[in-house]
């Protein structure tokens, strides 16, 4: 690359560089523009070749996880004969063939939110940290650990379950009246929500000679 010395150029051949290199903004300008403008080409005609059958895709697995569960409902009453369990409470339900070669999961995706109580049980669990030593450095690290369990979203406001679920693993190692207290306000405070419907499952099929598990999901 050779390296242009300004100061030796003549007012002409200055003149003739400035110009040069006016022209090269305005023409890597003008390819930015029409890059610009073959991108959104190519993105609008991207969506136009694939939306119609993704919808009908959409159409055509909403009707076949509709039919699952229909065909799943003789089943799930005579469940609810035999192991008293109310329809209504689980979320999922699972058929497995006895040699473990397939299996079909019926369900709701399920969101988890809280009705607002469960503040009272996070200064529960607060305070019963506090007093669990004089030693303030070690009292730091437990409220340090603990407070990341009790975190609200940032968006929502609210505690994340799984957080919590890890929190309630240590309900038996601390052993205090205080700290479960704090827990069982969090637990009845969650708000479970059904929402969208799914099938889930998986099949060994044999693919070169050896056995490989297919796993599939859809929701709709």
């Amino acid at each position: 690359m050779t390296t242009i010395d300004i100061s030796k150029l003549t007012p002409e051949e200055k003149k003739a560089l400035s110009e040069k290199l006016k022209n090269d903004r305005k023409a890597a300008k003008q390819q930015k523009e029409q890059d610009l403008k073959t991108f959104k080409e190519l993105s609008a005609d991207y969506v136009e070749k694939h939306i119609d059958s993704l919808i009908h895709h959409h159409e055509i697995t909403g009707m076949l996880i509709e039919k699952l569960w229909n065909d799943y409902r003789a089943i799930r009453e005579l469940k609810s004969t035999i192991y008293g369990v109310k329809i209504n409470s689980q979320d999922s339900h699972t058929s497995t063939l006895e040699d473990g070669s397939a299996s079909i999961t019926v369900g709701y995706n399920v969101t988890i939110g809280f009705d607002g109580t469960e503040s009272a049980g996070v200064e529960k669990i607060k305070d019963f940290l506090k007093s669990l030593s004089t030693d303030e450095a070690n009292v730091k690290k437990l409220s340090a650990a603990v407070n990341t369990f009790l975190k609200p979203n940032a968006k929502t406001g609210m505690l994340n379950p799984a957080k919590i679920i890890e929190l309630s693993k240590l309900k038996s190692e601390f052993n205090d009246e205080r700290f479960d207290e704090g827990l069982e306000i969090i637990m009845n405070a969650q708000q479970r929500r059904q929402n969208s419907m799914y099938v889930s499952g998986w099949k060994f099929i044999e693919i070169d000679g050896k056995p490989k598990k297919l796993e599939f999901r859809f929701t709709i």
